[in-house]
């Protein structure tokens, strides 16, 4: 059995539709489009919460009655006094350089708390973290959890007890089979079910999901379906890095702009790793001097696994380029 006031809200949300050009008296709903059964429409009908609004040959059409429109509203103007601002979720996100449209998306979609769910791909140290960190930080009913270190029973257990309107969920790419199986449920239908020991349990959320993940290749594609908006970040180009440390380095560390960009430069072109190693570079150093940058580099390289490409560059010369 569907939950009353998650029917009621679905409806609601349908007969007021922006999208919607109709009129709003002919704005009505088949009973499995707000995810209800006959038995839940039979008995909200007996409570005088929906009426029929048509009846013919095809089926039948239901619409709130005054008595559910008033109770939705009343139950809506709570939700609302409780949403956290896009303005607030976008101020959360300020240190992800770039990706505008896309931290515009999400914070809107987090203010609307509706169950819109986003996954996140891309290569190491491309923002992915920074997003959910930074709506980790604006929103606290959230709850983050790691593919990593995540059981199903653990999760089941977390939004039983948390009931959360988000789920964050960081290293996505690394659940086991089992944990997938509980996500498929919440994200579909909202819907958690537990049997142990002969008990079950269930709980109705409204939770959206926001995963991230370094490659979707091995996710189920039921998993993947879910998704609203499945983000593929691409590598950083050259110039795009060093945007990305510059604005990074400055906001999270106060390094200066001038040793930022030189410490993105050469982080880059020497092929040492991502924006997480220009943080370290930044951290090692005992001074804001390009001489400073220069010798942590050359620590970093001198200690620092090589790559092919890398060893063949530096065989004939010690000296750093740009430096």
């Amino acid at each position: 059995m569907a939950d009353d006031m998650s029917i009621l809200r679905r409806a609601y949300e349908l007969e007021n539709d922006p999208r919607d050009r109709r009129h709003l008296s002919f704005r009505s709903w088949f009973y499995y489009s707000v995810g209800a059964s006959r038995d839940d429409v039979k008995r909200l009908l007996d409570d005088g919460l929906i009426t029929v609004s048509i009846k013919n040959g095809q089926g039948t059409w239901y619409k709130l009655s005054e008595k559910g429109r008033k109770l939705v509203w009343a139950t809506t103007m709570e939700r609302e006094m409780t949403k956290i601002p896009a303005e607030t979720i976008l101020e959360a996100m300020d240190l992800v350089v770039g990706f505008e449209d896309l931290k515009e998306a999400i914070a809107r979609a987090v203010e609307s708390r509706k169950r819109i769910n986003f996954l996140l791909e891309g290569p190491p140290a491309c923002g992915k973290s920074l997003i959910i960190e930074g709506i980790r930080s604006a929103v606290p009913e959230a709850y983050i959890a790691f593919g990593s270190r995540t059981s199903a029973a653990g999760l089941s257990d977390a939004l039983f007890e948390q009931q959360p309107t988000i789920l964050l969920l960081d290293e996505a790419d690394k659940m086991d089979n089992d944990t997938y199986s509980v996500l498929l449920g919440l994200m579909e239908g909202g819907e958690i079910l537990e049997t142990k020991a002969r008990k079950s349990r269930g709980i109705k959320l409204e939770t959206m999901v926001i995963a991230a993940c370094n490659s979707s290749a091995k996710m189920p594609r039921e998993f993947l379906s879910r998704f609203a908006l499945h983000v593929h970040f691409k590598p950083y180009t050259r110039d795009e890095f060093i945007d990305v440390c510059r604005g990074f380095l400055t906001r999270a560390e106060n390094a200066p702009p001038d040793i930022a960009v030189l410490i993105g430069e050469q982080i880059y072109d020497n092929e040492i790793g991502d924006v997480r190693k220009a943080r370290g570079a930044w951290q090692l150093m005992i001074a804001p001097t390009e001489e400073q940058v220069k010798s942590v580099i050359q620590l970093m390289l001198k200690y620092g696994a090589e790559t092919p490409d890398r060893r063949i560059r530096h065989k004939s010369t010690s000296r750093l380029p740009g430096l």
